[in-house]
């Protein structure tokens, strides 16, 4: 089973790939080599990854429910 197999796979497979992407930017609330304020005094780019991180959480819940409601994801090899 490979990534390109079918619709669900590669659809998520492009988000992952998207979040991965973005986060390797160098873009200034993620990667800043100088302060930069936002809430409460705190550095931009904590605020950046902190977001980052949750909506990968997210993604990553949404992705285990609608994985688990697929049957091929419940199939187990008996070797």
């Amino acid at each position: 089973m490979d990534v390109f197999s079918n619709a669900f796979e590669k659809k998520w497979f492009f988000i992952f790939m998207f979040m991965y992407v973005l986060i390797m930017l160098p873009l200034p609330f993620f990667f800043s080599t100088t302060y930069i304020p936002s809430l409460g005094g705190l550095p931009s780019f904590i605020i950046g990854w902190t977001v980052h991180t949750a909506a990968t959480m997210a993604l990553i819940f949404i992705f285990y429910k609608q994985a688990m409601s697929r049957p091929e994801y419940h199939e187990f090899d008996e070797d």
